[in-house]
């Protein structure tokens, strides 16, 4: 642009000329004109710049539009289209809204004083956008994955969703959403088309900033390499490969004492074939790692990324799709090309790290932009537990999360936890999670499982970091637990590294009726449904001890002896104030207390929301798993997944076992009889608006087929087959069998 008035002001020098020389008319005349429309580009050139300046967006390029799932049309909204493109941004060092960011004015800066940073972006968008719904419905990738389909429409999940089975059951489509996720993390490998984040790194190449790292490494099985970056993560490569002062421990608890490996005895790199290959996320151990052992490797690395801009990419990126006609230079949002109108309202949605990374966004002030414009009217953070993860700090690796025994080092879960406003016991400081928001506070679900509670301290959301009380979250929050859900739905059909066979129940159709009750909230202010989590008020939360007491003494099973709970970590004196940490690994100051769901006597979570599978059980579902002894760590707790015990199929079986829990001909004379209670209970939730009218009749199918998988095990068969998708063979016991049951249904 800037050539370009450079050369309208040429034009109009030589129009002067041209005027006084006796040029031919014509000539002049042409000059003339060209110098008016520049006139003309030049004051619409300095509207926009003013306008864009604002987004922070420089400029988008959009590198594919093509039709989504062949043009195929979903109810009155039509056909979609896939666009994928890239943002450039710049971010203001001394911009009021970009103060929180860690080492951003350290940053490389262009002429103008800015640091510019780029992403990648998806949209899925209707091909007219005078049939859409007038809201943006954006998707924090987890690692740069994609999962909003799998997870709302019942989809095949893609990074590059293209065909009918990426569409899956056309909910979202059909309600007319135009869908967007871009990258905000840097550490994303490449391939498989993650979104991925170019986030520069502090230091200006005059100064090189190095510092402390952690990497660690837990393993299920005896291995010679192992990597010790993060899940999906590049990790922070060491500045020195040899460096001397490198230090490998190991430890039997993330609690425990730490024993130093000798640094003649592990190197980085990664053994194949009887040779080591340098590779800075590996390392290779004489005699090998053990399973079921905590190694951490702490090392010098340098040129720290500026992490905290992935949050400033997430609001810069929504705030230009949902209020710029076009970027700076005037490229069209294509969101609204090639007719149509901004959206009206933008709501947000994260699973898993996702949703803690929603919930650092707005503990970290992110939710207006630079004009004081809302970025999202409501946010789902799904699965997210508490805390807010590794994402605005020095050498932060986005990657990590505290779980049960392992990740402990890493500044993720940390005071406040809530979003109304407590105190805590340790510290005696008194503050909420949106504190920094109070620009503008989104409404926001805040929505765990069961296992959220066990690997991933749910509880510190709404109960104090003591124990001793209940908080009451903030009006524009609502907290719900999904009654005796694993981290992720329907994982059965296998025991993986557990003790116990998965936890198999698929949670979705609640997640669609929970959004659309947030929508509503945000967009049309209809009240939600009331919080409902576990309370020390009703006794439905209680320690692990209480847990025990209470759970039925189901045969074989074990029961978790130690749970999530969060250490207070201490960095060093920067970490606070600057987001530096100069105490790698950190110092342990104790923990925070968490409860748990209490269970009834089926071993079912008592609180939340609970769906019929629940309420006309088959078995126990709980959120915790233990793993099996060949890990070598046969106490740890799963990080994400949950159990499953079926009852026993007739009195019988039960009394054979001591099974305290009815079996099912005891619950249900008939499969007739489970299909009407199971089909009352699911109309019930649908009247209750907890779960959609289009997911009534196939969850009372899918019910059926699960009472035949039941009905069709037999107790002294071990595996878990038959809690996955297709149907084992085999038939129920005589005197329970009905018609169709072992019956393999869709």
């Amino acid at each position: 642009m800037t050539f370009a008035l450079q050369a309208c002001g040429q034009l109009g020098r030589e129009c002067q000329i041209r005027s006084t020389s006796g040029s031919p008319p014509e000539t002049e005349w042409n000059l003339r004109m060209t110098f008016r429309f520049c006139r003309v580009f030049f004051v619409a050139a300095a509207v926009l710049t003013a306008q864009s300046a604002q987004a922070d967006v420089d400029r988008i390029e959009v590198f594919e539009r093509v039709p989504f799932a062949a043009g195929k049309s979903f109810g009155n909204v039509g056909a979609y289209e896939r666009i994928r493109g890239r943002l450039t941004f710049t971010a203001d060092p001394n911009a009021p809204e970009n103060q929180g960011i860690v080492d951003l004015k350290l940053a490389p800066r262009d002429a103008a004083g800015r640091v510019v940073y780029a992403a990648d972006f998806i949209m899925l968008k209707p091909v007219d956008p005078t049939r859409s719904n007038a809201r943006l419905f954006y998707e924090v990738n987890n690692r740069g994955n994609i999962g909003m389909l799998a997870s709302f429409n019942n989809a095949r999940g893609a990074n590059l969703p293209n065909d009918a089975e990426h569409a899956g059951n056309g909910f979202l489509f059909e309600q007319g959403y135009t869908l967007i996720s871009s990258g905000w993390t840097w550490d994303v490998p490449p391939g498989d088309y993650r979104l991925r984040a170019d986030l520069p790194t502090a230091g200006d190449g005059g100064r090189i900033i190095t510092g402390k790292v952690n990497g660690e490494i837990t393993v299920t099985e005896a291995t010679d390499s192992a990597r010790h970056t993060g899940m999906m993560s590049v990790g922070y490569a060491p500045a020195n490969p040899d460096e001397p002062e490198a230090v490998l421990t190991v430890r039997t608890s993330a609690l425990g004492p730490r024993t130093a490996i000798a640094r003649s005895q592990w190197r980085f790199g990664r053994k194949e074939g009887g040779q080591v290959f340098y590779d800075p996320a590996w390392i290779t151990l004489d005699g090998g790692f053990k399973a079921g052992a905590i190694y951490t490797v702490t090392y010098t690395a340098r040129e720290p990324r500026v992490v905290g801009l992935g949050l400033a990419a997430i609001r810069d990126a929504v705030s230009f799709f949902r209020y710029n006609r076009a970027d700076r230079v005037g490229a069209p949002n294509p969101l609204i090309e090639p007719k149509g109108e901004l959206p009206k309202w933008a709501l947000a949605w994260g699973h898993s790290q996702s949703g803690r990374v929603l919930n650092a966004f707005v503990y970290g002030g992110f939710t207006s932009d630079g004009r004081g414009r809302p970025v999202f009217d409501g946010i789902y953070a799904a699965m997210p537990g508490a805390g807010r993860g590794s994402f605005n700090y020095r050498f932060a690796q986005s990657s990590r999360h505290f779980s049960p025994d392992v990740e402990l080092d890493y500044p993720t879960d940390w005071f406040p936890f809530s979003t109304g406003t407590s105190t805590d016991a340790a510290t005696k400081i008194t503050a909420s999670v949106i504190d920094k928001a109070q620009g503008f506070v989104p409404k926001m679900f805040i929505i765990n499982g069961a296992s959220e509670y066990w690997a991933r301290s749910a509880s510190l959301n709404h109960i104090a970091t003591d124990a001793s009380a209940d908080i009451t979250p903030d009006s524009r929050t609502r907290l719900f637990l999904m009654a005796g859900a694993s981290h992720n739905p329907g994982r059965g059909g296998d025991r993986a590294q557990f003790a116990s066979c998965r936890n198999p129940l698929d949670y979705r159709p609640l997640t669609r009726a929970l959004f659309m009750h947030l929508d509503a909230w945000a967009t049309a202010k209809r009240e939600p449904p009331a919080s409902a989590v576990p309370q020390l008020a009703d006794s439905t939360a209680g320690s692990i001890k209480q847990y025990a007491e209470a759970f039925p003494k189901i045969p074989a099973v074990r029961l978790p002896t130690q749970l999530l709970e969060p250490p207070r970590l201490d960095f060093g004196p920067r970490f606070a104030s600057e987001g530096i940490a100069d105490t790698v690994p950190p110092k342990v100051n104790g923990t925070y207390s968490v409860r748990v769901p209490m269970p009834d006597a089926d071993g079912l979570d008592k609180a939340g929301l609970r769906l019929p599978e629940l309420d006309v059980p088959l078995g126990t579902y709980t959120g915790w798993n233990i793993q099996n002894a060949a890990t070598g760590a046969p106490e740890r707790v799963g990080r994400w997944d949950g159990s499953f015990w079926p009852f026993a199929r007739t009195q019988s079986e039960r009394t054979a076992t001591n099974d305290p829990r009815l079996s099912v001909s005891e619950r249900y004379a008939t499969r007739e009889a489970y299909i009407e209670a199971y089909s009352a209970a699911a109309v019930a939730m649908a009247e209750k608006e907890l779960i959609l009218a289009m997911d009534v009749n196939p969850m009372i199918e899918k019910a059926g087929a699960f009472y035949d998988k039941v009905m069709a095990h037999d107790p002294a068969d071990e595996s878990c087959t038959y809690l996955g998708s297709s149907p084992p063979t085999g038939s129920a016991p005589a005197s329970t069998a009905s018609p169709g049951s072992g019956r393999p249904r869709p």
